[in-house]
């Protein structure tokens, strides 16, 4: 984490306070038309994967309509709903299942300000300007649209901040491989399960693999590296041209 950031002070304040604000204005402002749907998505996902476990059968799921439905962001929801469920439900004078219902909004609001780190990260690491970091990460987690969905939306906030988490681990990645610094495995293990799990909760996730493709592809020009060579020099392409007998035109 850039030195820089650790000495940004007052964004730590300014995203506590945010934060504060944000998780009980998401907890305070009633249910979507659609957040019914989400959780019985849930539900019908985690009674499947308990009946394979069981028996291995799912043939509940394969006769459910939505069955293609992302529900990986669930997976995070739920332990914060099953802790603040009955306190939401007596804040807010709802049912027990309307305060499970409401109490997922707090896991999408704090993921979103979790984001918001990561915005400020991507800012700096491209401009190396605190100002301007500073300046488009409160444009960022203040834009009304995103403040408004971060309240309610557990689809689309919780896609865009796992593909922004990406993102920044992405250029550290590859800005590792510009400057030929070892990558710690641990790293290369943390990347992969975030993107797996990004298109967990949308299966156009996985065009993320085009942006990490474009980030290989501007890597390999400004350090000039001619792919095709690397591989013939190390014997890999060579090899696979032995095997299927084509001539070498190098």
């Amino acid at each position: 984490m850039p030195t820089i950031f650790k000495k940004n002070y007052y964004f730590y304040i300014f995203l506590f306070i945010y934060s504060s604000i944000g998780s009980y204005l998401s907890i305070t402002n009633g249910i979507t038309s659609d957040e019914y749907h989400e959780q019985l998505n849930w539900e019908i996902n985690l009674s499947a994967i308990i009946n394979f476990l069981k028996d291995g059968s799912y043939n509940a799921l394969l006769s459910y309509g939505d069955r293609y439905h992302g529900i990986g962001f669930h997976i995070i929801s739920q332990p914060i709903q099953i802790i603040t469920y009955k306190v939401i439900s007596n804040l807010n004078s709802l049912s027990l299942y309307g305060g499970y219902l409401v109490s997922k909004h707090l896991s999408v609001f704090i993921l979103f300000s979790i984001s918001g780190i990561f915005f400020y990260l991507l800012c700096l690491k491209i401009s190396q300007n605190l100002i301007f970091s500073t300046i488009s990460s409160l444009l960022y987690l203040l834009y009304p649209y995103l403040f408004g969905h971060a309240q309610f939306n557990p689809k689309d906030i919780p896609f865009l901040s796992f593909w922004l988490i990406n993102t920044y681990i992405s250029l550290t990645i590859i800005e590792s491989l510009f400057y030929e610094n070892q990558i710690k495995i641990k790293r290369i293990i943390i990347f992969s399960f975030l993107t797996a799990f990004l298109i967990s909760i949308r299966i156009s996730g996985v065009i993320i693999f085009i942006q990490y493709f474009i980030g290989i592809i501007v890597l390999f020009n400004i350090k000039k590296i001619d792919i095709v060579k690397e591989m013939y020099e190390n014997g890999e392409l060579k090899k696979v041209l032995e095997e299927k007998n084509i001539p070498n035109k190098k």
